[in-house]
């Protein structure tokens, strides 16, 4: 096996289970699950319990779904458990470890792992692959291996600074493989800072449509809800994350700050104050409706001053409720892999079989982020890692044993 993220470890792992022998974990890194242990916030969000083939995007959709039901969120609970772990769902259906810390996940497969006496080879980066008379060989910067099954674990290139870099694409291009167009996802968003003055620290829950422009025409693309968090330059949060892997230069986010509140009602209800409090300010007008620095904006974007009296600017209202409900955040760019969570695109699963073995090179397996699959933000991306991990595993310790489990 080709590293030891989080589908290497569990590839890994559920060979040793089944009894196989003669597996080696070849890693680049110094030591295993690097990205693993810094995930969720450094806090392990391993999974989600609203697990389903729709949070997930990408090529082999029938393949994923099976996958994700034969290896669900309560089959990787179970598992993870087992190693002598204990995990529990938030409200928004997150799975995390009760100790809150990723690294305590890297840890039970760590400590599982050096149990079964798996060898593990760090700081062994492949630098190439080739298969003759039946036979892999991974030539990396110092040794020679040679194995009849291949699992390539490598990850994508998405946070290099944990050791990604995309060489597994690479890896599966010398067999033939196609890997659809690469791209960072669940990653921030950069805009115009001048749109976002005055909102860096602010979270609200909105409603976010990405809008294309294709030929002076506007193309709806993907609409969410979740949070959004401002940053300096940028914007974040869950429901942004949703829609980085979509969204390019040139394109538009639509926010509606109010999702639950129909654009009469806001207006009635500013109209009515506007009513009761002539005298009020522009900006306190909005207070309680809307954060107030989301007010302040608004009013920049109406070109109304903050201390503009409420009796003066009632014809103006109908544009600020337009603006609460439809404010308009140009996309200048990304984040790129640097800071991305995941990366969209890989290896076309047209290209491998419902067990995730090459079907241009019999007994070489492709997992985890190398596929050209890619989650939605919430423990969905990890699932994968580990439920196509154990897949690849047991179909190579169905193949070489004869029995299934």
């Amino acid at each position: 096996m080709i590293g030891a993220g989080a589908a290497g470890l569990m590839c890994a792992l559920r060979l040793a289970e089944r009894g196989v022998k003669n597996c080696v974990l070849l890693e680049r890194n110094e030591r295993v699950g690097r990205k693993l242990s810094v995930t969720g916030n450094g806090q392990g969000n391993v999974s989600n319990i609203r697990l389903g083939a729709a949070h997930y995007f990408g090529s082999g959709e029938e393949t994923v779904a099976a996958i994700l039901r034969r290896y669900s969120e309560e089959w990787l609970i179970k598992q993870l458990e087992e190693l002598g772990g204990l995990f529990f769902a938030d409200g928004s259906g997150r799975v995390y470890p009760a100790s809150r810390q990723a690294s305590s996940v890297t840890d039970l497969f760590r400590f599982a792992l050096e149990g079964y006496g798996m060898p593990l080879r760090l700081g062994e980066k492949a630098l190439r692959v080739e298969k003759n008379d039946g036979v892999f060989c991974v030539h990396t910067e110092s040794n020679d291996y040679f194995c009849r099954r291949l699992v390539l674990a490598c990850g994508g290139m998405a946070s290099p600074h944990f050791g990604a870099d995309g060489s597994g694409y690479a890896l599966a291009k010398m067999f033939g493989h196609t890997v659809t167009p690469l791209s960072p996802s669940l990653v921030r968003l950069r805009a115009d800072p001048q749109i976002l003055r005055g909102l860096k620290g602010v979270r609200c829950e909105c409603v976010v449509t990405l809008r294309h422009f294709i030929d002076k025409t506007i193309d709806a693309g993907a609409t969410t809800r979740g949070d959004v968090l401002f940053t300096d330059g940028g914007i974040s949060g869950d429901a942004v994350f949703r829609i980085s892997a979509f969204a390019k230069t040139g394109d538009e986010l639509m926010l509606d700050f109010l999702p639950d509140i129909g654009d009469e009602e806001v207006l009635r209800v500013l109209r009515a104050k506007a009513e009761r409090y002539p005298d009020m300010r522009a900006e306190d007008l909005l207070r309680v409706i809307v954060h107030s620095a989301v007010g302040k904006a608004v009013l920049r974007r109406c070109k109304v001053a903050a201390d503009e009296r409420a009796a003066v600017i009632s014809q103006m209202l109908p544009r600020m409720v337009c603006f609460l409900k439809k404010f308009t955040v140009a996309v200048t760019g990304t984040d790129g892999f640097a800071n991305a969570q995941v990366t969209k695109g890989g290896v076309d699963m047209r290209e491998l079989t419902s067990a995730l073995e090459s079907k241009k090179a019999h007994g070489l397996y492709i997992v985890g982020e190398l596929c050209d699959v890619d989650g939605e933000c919430g423990g969905y991306n990890l699932q994968w890692a580990f439920s196509s991990g154990a897949c690849a595993a047991d179909a190579i310790a169905e193949s070489l044993c004869g029995s299934r489990t």
